[in-house]
């Protein structure tokens, strides 16, 4: 167990936290703006895409580091808003799924382009293409650390083509 945290480990912590909430925040305002969602929402309509369309809600609820309860609300949300739906599981009479919907599928196709400008000037254009490469590397390293070996796919199965 580390005894003493320098200067600079601190700073790099509470660097992180606050990029985190900054991009949260931005991601976010553009959400509710072009498709009446959450960052939490969204993020969880990419799972349910990405997993072919359909999960159990404890999978999602760790996807999206949620309580089962917490992933059940947003679920709810999407519903209210025609993005999801829960069904039953096949072969499993007590068991519910998640699913996404066309709708849900074309809010994320809807709000595509925004986000891409929003990643584009938040974390792209700041950084050379090594610096992004660095990042991209230490920072997938402290996920595989805090999840436990495993990290969530997010990336579109129709990702586009890099930009600049």
């Amino acid at each position: 167990m580390a005894e003493n945290i320098t200067a600079t480990q601190l700073e790099t912590y509470s660097r992180l936290l606050d990029l985190g909430h900054l991009l949260e925040r931005q991601s976010d305002r553009m959400l509710r703006e072009a498709a009446g969602m959450t960052m939490s929402q969204y993020r969880a309509l990419i799972f349910l895409r990405n997993s072919g369309g359909e999960m159990r809600m404890a999978e999602l609820a760790n996807l999206l580091v949620a309580t089962p309860s917490g992933a059940t609300y947003q679920l709810t949300q999407l519903e209210k808003l025609g993005y999801a739906e829960r069904v039953a599981a096949r072969g499993d009479d007590r068991g519910v799924v998640a699913r996404i919907t066309q709708g849900g599928r074309d809010a994320v196709a809807a709000v595509r382009a925004s986000q891409n400008d929003l990643i584009w000037d938040a974390v792209v254009a700041p950084l050379s293409a090594a610096e992004l490469g660095m990042l991209h590397e230490l920072l997938g390293r402290l996920q595989l650390q805090l999840r436990g070996g495993t990290l969530p796919d997010m990336l579109p199965e129709d990702a586009p083509a890099a930009r600049g």
